[in-house]
């Protein structure tokens, strides 16, 4: 699975890398640079189907609640 997202908070690039070890995938690329306005980051995780999915869910999680933030 591949996704990329701009965050408000350089932090949740680790936050997301924790949560891919917390439901047993793998980062196995992560790309972040910082703009000054945001993290644009890329991630490339492997894992069972239904881990990666999950994963994908509290991903979208993070995002909205750093634009609740």
């Amino acid at each position: 699975m591949t996704c990329t997202v701009t965050l408000r908070d350089p932090r949740s690039v680790a936050r997301i890398v924790n949560l891919a070890h917390r439901f047993t995938c793998r980062a196995v690329r992560i790309d972040a640079t910082d703009d000054g306005r945001g993290t644009n980051a890329h991630f490339a995780f492997e894992g069972p189907p239904r881990s990666l999915e999950r994963l994908r869910m509290q991903i979208d999680r993070v995002i909205a609640a750093e634009g609740a933030a």
